[in-house]
């Protein structure tokens, strides 16, 4: 019982010490305060010519606190199949606090959002459907290891997909 209640305490103590958020994560430790932003912008290619990704890579340290912003592209039929965004992998590893969706017109941190809040439950896909919207979620990664994501355009035959990873080390 003793040793227990040392352990909680040290872990107290630890986390009144480090004080405010890092701009560096470290691994290993859970983070605190604001999250550290990351971004993915989608863009469309005229006439089915594929898909880019504003980068293929994201190295996050274990326990450290991100949001992941997702830009859509204003294309695609809407309310219909479009782009969209899983990372069923990285999902399964973390602990999800918050997904959102705003429109990003004046900027990520500037705009009103719509939030949903998460505990216990688990998201797999998000889905652009022709909006020119940002969806974002902010999440721990629980474990170490290499995550695939896929960016799947199902609006042309044959599909599109490109993928990345998650590193988190």
């Amino acid at each position: 019982m003793r040793k227990t209640a040392g352990v909680i305490a040290g872990a107290i103590v630890s986390l009144a010490l480090t004080g405010g958020a890092f701009a560096q994560q470290v691994s290993g430790q859970v983070g605190s305060g604001p999250p550290e932003d990351i971004f993915l912008e989608i863009t469309l290619g005229t006439n089915g010519g594929g898909i880019t990704l504003s980068q293929t890579e994201f190295r996050l340290a274990w326990g450290g606190y991100y949001r992941f912003n997702l830009q859509c592209p204003a294309a695609g039929v809407a309310n219909e199949a479009g782009l969209s965004f899983s990372a069923p992998e990285l999902w399964t590893n973390s602990h999800l606090r918050l997904v959102s969706v705003s429109d990003p017109a004046s900027g990520f941190q500037e705009v009103p959002e719509i939030n949903f809040h998460l505990q216990g439950l688990q998201l797999r896909m998000i889905d652009c459907e022709g909006l020119g919207a940002a969806a974002r979620f902010s999440f721990f990664p629980m474990r170490r290891g290499t995550f695939p994501f896929v960016v799947l355009d199902d609006t042309v035959t044959p599909n599109v997909e490109v993928t990345g990873s998650f590193i988190v080390e």
